[in-house]
């Protein structure tokens, strides 16, 4: 009920984000001049983006993505493997977790994929998870959600802006999650529900070619076809009407099934599915009862504040696979609740030689340094991840604590600044823009690149 609550909150905003990026009145019930969304359009990449972009900071801001780093790498991890079977690829998409706990899965404009936790629950293998990825990924290549909305030009503005507002409103059925995304007018018009019944079977098959050529086993597409079918016939969304009309049929379970016959199993490759499933139930619940996976144990010990149980569960399942970053950084964070700071550092340190440069580890033994009060050591690593990910709104909220302790009052606000940029906050960039140009702490170069920002965000 909170999740549906938060859901008809969203769906004014929504409408605004449509209308701002569209230039199209919320409140007009019909417009003629609502514009094509199809390929050739007048509606271009960049805004294409723009949409995509908005809606993506606005669940961010509800907090309604899951944004921690070892979590979020899994799941762009996988998205990017399936990337690289799309030549010409013109879009940059961002995969991420929202944190509901029903099983749906859709895709926003400009290449934004969202996936339920209530999904990767009920997923079983990190296969599974990259068929609903898969499937999503071809919605967006094939451009289904735009030509549907250009398909719909006759219908009220408010009729084409509720296929975004199926978004927030969820779905019980991942599959037909994009469905309810993209068929939001569906019922309106019964031509607008065949049109999303055949971009299903087209997003089957493209997605089934994107699973295969990254290596994964094309079974997973079938399996998590069977295990949705399973639980949708006894779902309470069974009687929506949008739902009904875009079912999960025998025919799509049979092609899908056909088609991985044919390509076989696939890779053999190591599976942390179910670390990874572990440690988002440990992020997410309250409170994990003593029960599980080994890992799943160790995690529920130290979620209870047992810190020596923790310690003892996990320094066992270090011991067994010491490149294990799972294992690694539930290990280092449980040892920093003990205040072993030498020894956590030492793991990132070993984890960070097997893995250069990663993310994950980087952002930990960053924040380390900064607990410990270490503003250089934590500086260094927080120039470099700036470098390499200059639009990571976190980095520039870490530089900000950064500065703060190296007391660099201009620098701290140039950070603040470039957080709030990428955040979609122009206004207040812009406001803290001026009060690094008018800092006396502030050298030529940070002013220079002061201004500089300041004058693309007015330009925009």
């Amino acid at each position: 009920m909170v999740w549906y609550l938060k859901s008809l909150r969203c769906f004014g905003w929504l409408l605004a984000v449509f209308a701002a990026v569209f230039s199209i009145p919320a409140a007009t019930a019909s417009d003629a001049s609502l514009p094509s969304l199809g390929e050739g359009s007048v509606i271009d990449l960049e805004r294409e983006g723009n949409l995509g972009r908005g809606v993506y900071r606005r669940l961010l801001a509800q907090g309604l993505i899951e944004t921690q780093p070892l979590l979020d790498r899994y799941i762009n991890d996988i998205g990017f493997r399936l990337l690289a079977g799309i030549e010409n690829r013109v879009r940059e998409y961002r995969f991420f977790i929202v944190r509901d706990d029903s099983i749906n899965a859709f895709a926003l404009p400009g290449g934004y994929i969202g996936i339920n936790r209530g999904l990767i629950y009920n997923a079983r293998s990190q296969h599974q998870l990259a068929s609903v990825i898969a499937h999503e990924v071809a919605h967006v290549r094939l451009r289904h959600g735009l030509q549907l909305m250009e398909k719909g030009r006759d219908l009220s503005n408010a009729a084409v802006l509720a296929t975004l507002a199926g978004l927030v409103l969820g779905a019980a059925d991942s599959q037909i999650g994009t469905a309810v995304a993209f068929g939001g007018a569906a019922g309106s018009q019964q031509s607008l529900i065949n049109f999303t019944r055949e971009n299903e079977y087209e997003a089957d098959r493209f997605g089934m070619n994107l699973l295969i050529n990254a290596g994964f086993d094309p079974n997973g597409a079938v399996e998590f076809f069977e295990t949705i079918a399973q639980k949708s016939s006894n779902s309470e969304f069974a009687n929506i009407e949008y739902l009904r009309t875009h079912p999960l049929g025998s025919n799509r379970i049979a092609e899908a099934a056909a088609r991985a016959a044919n390509a076989g199993r696939g890779e053999q490759q190591i599976d942390d599915y179910h670390l990874f499933r572990d440690y988002l139930l440990y992020h997410s619940r309250e409170h994990l009862p003593d029960e599980g996976s080994r890992y799943l144990r160790a995690l529920a010990a130290t979620q209870a504040a047992d810190y020596e149980l923790a310690d003892t569960r996990l320094a066992e399942l270090y011991r067994e696979s010491d490149e294990n970053v799972w294992y690694g950084i539930a290990y280092a964070e449980n040892l920093e609740r003990l205040n072993r700071q030498d020894e956590a550092e030492q793991i990132y340190d070993g984890l960070l030689n097997i893995f250069p440069g990663d993310y994950t580890l980087s952002i930990r033994l960053m924040q380390l340094y900064q607990r410990l009060g270490r503003g250089e050591d934590a500086l260094k690593i927080a120039r470099d991840l700036e470098i390499r990910f200059p639009e990571d709104q976190r980095i520039y909220f870490e530089l900000s604590e950064i500065y703060e302790i190296l007391q660099q009052s201009a620098l701290k606000l140039m950070a603040q600044a470039e957080y709030h940029r990428i955040a979609g906050n122009d206004r207040q960039a812009i406001k803290l823009y001026d009060q690094v140009l008018q800092s006396r702490h502030a050298d030529i170069a940070t002013q220079s690149r002061a201004r500089e920002k300041r004058l693309i965000l007015l330009e925009d």
